[in-house]
């Protein structure tokens, strides 16, 4: 019982820091990993550091990528 309690709680926490994380623009690095080995295991996987700096640059281009800020990040 006290087992099932504490495997509840864990959950609801990693769920709570992924959507905390996902809105304010920060993808979840553990579920990229889960479906790259699934649906592309063929493919090169980033690490932390690359997925980190990718989904930054996808929320808040820069003019190194020939993107345009569209709205002010603040």
């Amino acid at each position: 019982m006290l087992n099932n309690l504490k495997n509840i709680a864990k959950s609801v926490w990693k769920k709570s820091c992924q959507s905390a994380r996902l809105m304010v623009g920060i993808p979840d690095y553990e579920e990229y990993l889960k479906h790259m080995k699934e649906c592309h295991p063929n493919h090169k996987i980033m690490s932390e550091a690359e997925f980190c700096k990718r989904a930054i640059e996808m929320r808040y281009p820069s003019g190194s990528n020939g993107g345009k800020m569209k709205k002010c990040p603040c």
